[in-house]
């Protein structure tokens, strides 16, 4: 038995040692100037854009009064510089596909209350219906925090989440391979660009919820609670032409959430999908992503309602 045990861990150790030297290998040869890595599969992200950058500042340490985070609803449609223009600090953790199982790693390794008191999360149908292979590869790669990264990768369940954490490992000490020319400091990426004429807008299916992204999503509000966060629920603008159909069940399906909180811990719901005067052209840059004058429309009504309810002081 013994001897079975110690042939085990040393084919173990073996394997080990041999998908270490070829992950190195793939990772440091390149041809045409790109790691061979990227081209044996295409999860694999790029280090760079906006999710860098926006770690890189916020790992720099500074309180804000409040963090908004979620998908990319959240980093392109919420702008940090109108917060700052009415007098509240806002840093936005939001990133491409985010789910909320990357939600929950990064304010679980990321945001005690002494950085931020409120939490806007922007909860969008999208994000909740997909695995999260994307954001987890992403946000894997541009981390600062280890632990944290680490801890997203062990969640997702999938072995491609080693592989992730591999690659980060052994290509720590390289600089980013690219920038996104939209970021404007405090974690956001606004784009100036109106959407271009022709934009298709998809009818959307029944609403099929992941399991495993409601049970994080629940999470995330038992983690705030527990820490004394407060925590926001905000959708912003659809355009006019996009189905609103699978939104509608999105929404009763958030509000069920809301009705089993405690009563005196209830997130507030801000659903501003349908807010009046957003033009599909004027407003978007995309079918569903807002354009600079309509973060900035959105960003100031949002702000309203905080105050009117007093979630936020005017100042």
């Amino acid at each position: 038995m013994k001897r079975f045990v110690a042939q085990g861990l040393k084919f173990l150790l073996v394997v080990v040692v041999a998908y270490v030297v070829v992950f190195f290998a793939l990772t440091w040869l390149r041809i045409l100037g790109k790691p061979v890595i990227y081209r044996t599969n295409d999860y694999y992200h790029l280090k760079g854009g906006n999710a860098w950058e926006q770690h890189n500042d916020w790992a720099k340490g500074a309180r804000y009064d409040l963090v908004v985070i979620g998908s990319s609803h959240a980093y392109r449609g919420y702008d940090p510089r109108v917060f700052r223009e009415r007098g509240y600090r806002m840093f936005n953790l939001g990133s491409s596909a985010q789910t909320p199982l990357s939600t929950y790693a990064i304010l679980e390794g990321l945001v005690p209350r002494e950085r931020a008191p409120l939490v806007v999360i922007d909860v969008y149908e999208d994000a909740f219906v997909q695995a999260g292979i994307e954001s987890v590869s992403e946000l894997t790669r541009d981390m600062v925090d280890d632990r944290t990264a680490i801890s997203l990768a062990a969640d997702f369940r999938d072995l491609r989440g080693l592989n992730m954490i591999t690659l980060r490992m052994l290509d720590k000490g390289s600089p980013p391979s690219f920038a996104d020319p939209t970021y404007v400091g405090d974690g956001a990426a606004i784009r100036r660009d109106s959407a271009r004429s022709g934009v298709k807008y998809p009818v959307r299916g029944p609403l099929r919820i992941d399991p495993r992204q409601l049970e994080r999503f629940i999470d995330c509000l038992d983690l705030c609670d527990q820490r004394g966060i407060q925590v926001v629920l905000s959708s912003h603008p659809y355009p006019p032409q996009a189905d609103r159909a699978q939104h509608t069940a999105f929404v009763a399906m958030v509000d069920s959430v809301i009705a089993t909180r405690p009563e005196d811990r209830r997130p507030r719901r801000f659903d501003l999908v349908d807010a009046p005067g957003f033009d599909g052209h004027d407003h978007f840059y995309d079918h569903t992503h807002l354009n600079q004058a309509g973060a900035r429309a959105f960003t100031g009504m949002l702000i309203d309602s905080l105050e009117v309810k007093g979630i936020l002081q005017r100042r």
